[in-house]
């Protein structure tokens, strides 16, 4: 069982937001992209009928050239750009979601310009301004309403491309759609607002609830006294190296304390937990890509993967060492040692079996006391 951070998982989480945020991104460029699209091919089919009827109020070639040549060539670089930004390998993923926010409000200002007779077009800027709210970020949405709105008062004001849009200050019904477009564009840029301020809330406990889950599960997990992983962690630990087939050794240590007994019974279980503590301590501060575990009393054990056994057996000799150098830290007259059982499988392990060898390993270390002794899995003869 790996330790994971609290840091490690608010990384994870994040990443998974960014995961949704690039798929947004895509739908929301292709949105613009299908946008533009639709309605120039909308455009091209009234083109049918207008021109062939006694609506056309200009000459064929200046209304093909106006209404769908400028228009579908503008858009097509605005669509370029796009393309650019979203597949674009140096842009971060910020800069994208600003640029196809940006360009979006462009298009649907050529479109609003073209077609700006039809006074249902205002609120196509609220396409825009709403695709941005998936991202949960203020400035963007922010500088994205404020573009359209500019937008759609610079078309008003300034751009007469079709000739049959009353203008605003000649006509007190187009006057009125103008400002109740813009309340309305305001009105959905207010709404936007407190839908992030939500939709960061439930971000943030969601964070929350998640690091409480792992404190819980780590609590469950971890050995009170010494720190390390407990049990439970262990026999968890031991069913996924059963399950795993990857052919990659594994390492599996066993540490019992020296005559425990006798420092429990003579010195009081408070010198005992002390004992137990420090070598815990000792274990987690050495273990290096291996994870400790207290299996129970003064039973302690180790599981390693891909590790190779010199470097193991370094690791071992240096937790007996630092255990020698706290005993009188601890009040005891003699040496605290620790005697080790080590055992080391090559293939698919049967975890029971690999207990059963390390305890034996252990059982001969301990007849001596103060040594590391290994048993090999026998290589099998079979092809």
């Amino acid at each position: 069982m790996e330790e994971v951070s609290i840091e490690e998982i608010i990384s994870e989480i994040r990443t998974e937001y960014k995961k949704i945020d690039i798929k947004w991104l895509n739908l929301h460029y292709k949105t613009s992209v299908f946008l533009a699209l639709f309605s120039y091919t909308v455009e091209i089919i009234m083109a049918f009928f207008i021109i062939n009827s006694e609506q056309l109020n200009t000459t064929v070639s200046t209304y093909i050239v106006k209404f769908i040549i400028i228009p579908i060539l503008l858009n097509l670089i605005f669509i370029f750009a796009e393309h650019r930004a979203v597949y674009s390998q140096g842009l971060s993923l910020e800069s994208k979601t600003y640029a196809v926010s940006f360009i979006f409000v462009l298009i649907c200002f050529v479109l609003f310009s073209v077609h700006g007779a039809f006074s249902a077009l205002y609120f196509i800027f609220a396409f825009p301004i709403i695709l941005t709210t998936i991202y949960a970020d203020y400035m963007l949405t922010t500088i994205t309403s404020l573009l359209s709105i500019t937008f759609v008062i610079i078309s008003e004001i300034f751009v007469n491309w079709d000739i049959d849009k009353p203008h605003i200050w000649d006509n007190s019904a187009r006057f009125f759609d103008f400002i109740i477009a813009l309340i309305v564009l305001v009105a959905i840029f207010g709404v936007c607002m407190v839908i992030i301020r939500f939709t960061r809330e439930k971000g943030r406990a969601a964070i929350q609830k998640e690091i409480e889950r792992h404190n819980l599960i780590q609590k469950l997990h971890i050995d009170e006294l010494t720190g390390i992983y407990n049990r439970r962690a262990f026999h968890e630990a031991i069913s996924d190296v059963e399950e795993d087939d990857s052919g990659i050794s594994h390492i599996f240590i066993m540490l019992d304390i020296d005559n425990f007994k006798y420092i429990n019974d003579k010195l009081g279980h408070p010198t005992g937990d002390r004992c137990i503590a420090e070598l815990g301590r000792i274990m987690r501060e050495n273990c290096g890509t291996g994870v400790p575990y207290r299996y129970g009393g003064d039973e302690f054990c180790m599981l390693f993967k891909g590790q190779d056994l010199d470097g193991i057996l370094i690791i071992c000799r240096k937790i007996q060492d630092e255990l020698k150098a706290v005993s009188s830290y601890i009040g005891l007259d003699d040496n605290l040692t620790v005697s080790i059982g080590i055992s080391v499988h090559k293939k698919k392990t049967d975890m029971a079996r690999m207990i059963l060898n390390t305890d034996r390993a252990l059982y001969e270390a301990k007849i001596e006391k103060d040594t590391i002794r290994i048993y090999v899995e026998p290589v099998s003869n079979e092809a």
